[in-house]
């Protein structure tokens, strides 16, 4: 008997030590942590398959890095009024 709970114990443990969650990060987060948000977007870039929490930090990244890249081309000191075009 002592031996079946032993076994059991183990089995019970490999089955959860195999169900590892990452969490799922905020734009918020990948916002002000730029190591995290470059780390998320290479994994993405590379990863074949992905759980569903992985998927969400993937979009959620995706957006974040879409949004700078917005904001850096509208606020980068150039123009966009045609009239002061050259």
């Amino acid at each position: 008997m002592m031996m079946k709970k032993a076994l059991l114990l183990a089995v019970l443990g490999a089955m959860l030590a195999g169900c590892a969650h990452q969490p799922v990060y905020t734009a918020q987060y990948y916002r002000t942590h730029k190591a995290a948000l470059k780390k998320e977007i290479a994994f993405c870039a590379k990863a074949e398959k992905v759980s569903d929490s992985e998927a969400k930090n993937c979009r959620t990244a995706q957006a974040v890095q879409s949004d700078e890249e917005a904001a850096n081309g509208l606020f980068s000191g150039g123009t966009n009024n045609p009239a002061l075009l050259p």
